[in-house]
């Protein structure tokens, strides 16, 4: 461009920039803490010596202190009152020289800080708390009391400067809260990985049980249009058919003894309070008839017995032991002879023998027949598959919101590193993964 260019040319300022992986970081900060960390350990080592000979010459003043007596006054009662505070002076005066003996302190700067911190507030709190004392003392031994009061405030301007010194640093103090924090974020990362893993392999389990549910699907829908199932079916059919039949044979008998109900219920109060007596055994039928007359008629296939209770019926009604009105009576009586000439056998017993007979042959074909079962295990086969896929789709629903929670969580926590790390090195930083 020539000189004249560069003077009047623009040239836009290129920003620094430090691209590093999140393991390089701390050391990449360390180097440029390094000089300033040398000099503030130089400068708290010195306050440190400082305040260590301070304390053992305050020790020192407060053991004359203790060895010297008090000379009396006029004043009895202030002579009293400030015995009794120098000797209540060296108690708390000893305690608190102990309470903040810096023999083993400030080997590392973070002890620095808490020491400086601890001496301060012991220094200012408790020497408030006993002024009083140092006050009566101090008006009997004002040379003594002024070395020891000098020394101490010595020893809290040291802590006071040592705490402005570490202020000063406090991105010093800050950066190894932000080595944890990168920790954290590597810990993380690793936890990220691991259930990036557990989603992969719950997403294989899910596609596998998809397919296993879409199998056998087809095969429960083979087996429904199966020879098995049209078979079943028509079994079905038959065994509903036979049913009916059943109960259609019920309902006729039940129609025939309805004609005579009247009368077979008198009949029957009469034989329970015993003004008419039967055997035990026509007792039975009859109250089979009356309760249960298919399984009543099995005891008695062609009806002779019950006709015989029948007869016995016909002949209360004549005797009127059981009194019915004369039209009733005719009709009650026509209806038991046509009973009494009723083939049971035949019509009825017959008839219910060969539907049980045909029930139980069908029921011998449905338990051969497989395909209902198939269809069954098929079908919980398929509840199963998908209630297991079910838990892995929520299992995988919980492991994705921890994940997403610890990437915030990540995100926040590097953001935080990158902005103390250009704030500290006053350079761009690039995250390498």
């Amino acid at each position: 461009m020539g000189f004249l260019g560069k003077v009047f040319g623009s040239k836009e300022k290129k920003e620094e920039t430090i691209e590093t992986t999140l393991e390089l970081l701390p050391t990449i900060i360390e180097k440029n803490f390094d000089a300033r960390k040398k000099e503030l350990e130089m400068n708290t080592a010195k306050k440190m010596s400082e305040i260590k000979f301070l304390h053992i010459k305050s020790l020192k003043l407060l053991e004359d202190i203790k060895s010297k007596d008090l000379e009396e006054k006029e004043n009895q009662r202030f002579n009293k009152a400030a015995f009794t505070s120098k000797k209540q002076i060296e108690k708390q005066l000893e305690k608190l020289l102990i309470k903040m003996d810096p023999a083993d302190r400030g080997n590392t700067l973070e002890d620095v800080k808490a020491f400086s911190g601890e001496g301060n507030a012991i220094l200012v709190n408790e020497i408030m708390s006993f002024r009083k004392n140092i006050a009566y003392t101090s008006a009997y031994m004002k040379d003594e009391m002024k070395s020891l009061g000098e020394s101490l405030q010595g020893m809290l301007n040291n802590f006071t400067e040592l705490a402005k010194l570490l202020d000063n640093e406090s991105e010093m103090f800050n950066f190894e809260k932000v080595k944890e924090k990168i920790l954290d974020v590597q810990r993380v990362g690793n936890e990220i990985e691991r259930l990036n893993k557990e989603i992969d392999e719950i997403d294989i389990l899910i596609v596998s049980k998809e397919k296993e549910i879409t199998s056998v699907e087809e095969k429960k829908k083979e087996t429904q249009k199966g020879e098995g199932m049209l078979l079943l079916e028509k079994l079905e059919e038959e065994k509903a058919s036979l049913a009916s039949q059943k109960q259609k044979l019920k309902s006729e008998v039940s129609s025939l003894l309805s004609t005579i109900d009247r009368p077979l219920q008198r009949f029957n109060s009469l034989v329970s309070s015993g003004r008419w007596v039967i055997d035990k055994e026509k007792q039975e039928i009859l109250n089979g008839m009356l309760t249960n007359p298919m399984l009543a008629l099995k005891k008695d296939p062609s009806g002779e017995k019950f006709k015989e209770i029948l007869q016995e019926v016909v002949k209360a009604i004549n005797d009127e032991k059981i009194e019915l009105k004369e039209r009733e009576k005719e009709k009650r009586l026509n209806a038991l002879n046509e009973l009494l000439t009723f083939n049971f056998f035949e019509k009825v017993f017959w008839k219910l023998n060969e539907i049980q007979k045909k029930q139980s042959e069908l029921e011998a074909k449905l338990k051969e027949n497989t395909a209902q079962k198939e269809l069954a295990l098929e079908e919980n086969k398929i509840k199963h598959a998908k209630k297991t896929n079910e838990e892995l789709i929520e299992k995988k629903g919980k492991i994705k919101r921890e994940k997403n929670e610890l990437i915030e969580q990540t995100r926040k926590d590097n953001d935080e590193i990158i902005t103390f790390s250009e704030q500290t090195l006053g350079k761009k930083i690039i995250i390498k993964s």
